[in-house]
C-alpha cells in the first residue's frame, strides 16, 4: 500500500472490497455515450500489474531470476534478502476485447508511472521524508495478436531504485510504492490500471514526474530474456 494511502485504506477496505464484488468487469474500459464498450484492449484484471526483483542475465542468454512474484531458473539463484544490485520488472497483463474486429490490434501504447521517494530533495515538506516521485516511462507495441492472455513489461536500473527508495530501502518498490499504468489506441485512453487499490484514482497526478528513468525491454539487458512473451514494440524512428 502507498504511503499516502495507508490509513485511508484501512479505514475504507470494507466498502471497497463490496463495491469490487458489484462492479463491473469493464470499469475503466473506454464506452461511448451509450456506454457500448469500444475499448479494444483492456487489462486483465485487478492483479494484472506484478512486481519482481530479477537479475541482470548472463551473456549466454540465461533468463532471469525473480527474488519475488514467479521465478524462472537460473544455476545460482541470488541471496533473496540481497536485493541491491536487482532490477525492478514490471510486467502487466492485457487483452483485446470483442471491440476489436480484426485479428490483430495495430498498435497499443501504455504508460506508467512508478512511485518512489526522493529522500535527498532540498525541498521536502517535510523534513527527512523526501519528496513523493514518479518514475515516468512508455513503451508501444505493435501486431498485437487478439486474445485474452497478453504481456508488456518495463524495467527499473538497480541504482535507480536506491535512488528514489524510501527508507527502507528498495524493497519499499515491490511491498509499499503504487504503480499507475494506462491504455492508450491512436492517442486515446482505453483503460487504465493501479497495482494498489487507491482510493483516490487520481493519486499519481500530485507526483513529481521524473523521466529516462523507466526501460522498455530493449533499453536493457533483458531484450534477450523471454523475447517472444511480448508482442513487438515500436522502435523510435529517426532522422534520415
Amino acid at each position: 500500500m502507498s504511503f499516502r494511502a495507508l490509513l485511508l485504506w484501512r479505514s475504507f477496505s470494507v466498502l471497497f472490497l463490496l463495491g469490487l464484488l458489484t462492479a463491473p468487469a469493464a470499469f475503466g474500459q473506454l464506452k461511448d455515450a451509450k456506454g457500448n464498450l469500444i475499448s479494444p484492449v483492456a487489462f486483465a484484471n485487478q492483479d494484472a500489474i506484478t512486481t519482481t526483483f530479477v537479475t541482470s542475465p548472463n551473456l549466454s542468454g540465461m533468463s532471469a531470476v525473480a527474488t519475488s512474484g514467479n521465478a524462472t531458473s537460473s544455476d545460482t539463484p541470488p541471496d533473496p534478502s540481497d536485493v541491491t544490485n536487482q532490477w525492478l520488472k514490471v510486467e502487466f497483463h492485457y487483452g483485446t476485447t470483442a471491440a476489436l474486429k480484426t485479428k490483430y490490434l495495430d498498435s497499443v501504447e501504455f504508460k506508467v508511472w512508478i512511485e518512489g521517494r526522493d529522500l535527498l530533495a532540498t525541498n521536502a515538506p517535510v523534513p527527512g521524508k523526501g519528496v513523493a516521485v514518479a518514475l515516468t516511462g512508455s513503451v508501444t507495441y505493435i501486431n498485437v495478436p487478439a486474445g485474452s492472455d497478453i504481456y508488456g513489461v518495463f524495467y527499473v536500473h538497480p541504482s535507480t531504485l536506491g535512488r528514489y527508495s524510501g527508507e527502507h530501502g528498495v524493497t519499499d518498490f515491490d511491498r509499499k510504492f503504487d504503480i499507475h499504468m494506462e491504455a492508450y489506441v491512436g492517442g486515446t485512453l482505453m483503460d487504465k490500471i493501479d497495482k494498489n487499490k487507491e482510493q483516490d484514482p487520481n493519486w499519481f497526478q500530485p507526483l513529481v514526474p521524473i523521466t529516462g528513468l523507466v526501460y522498455r525491454q530493449d533499453q536493457s539487458p533483458f531484450i534477450i530474456v523471454d523475447p517472444d512473451r511480448y508482442p513487438a514494440i515500436k522502435l523510435p524512428t529517426t532522422a534520415q
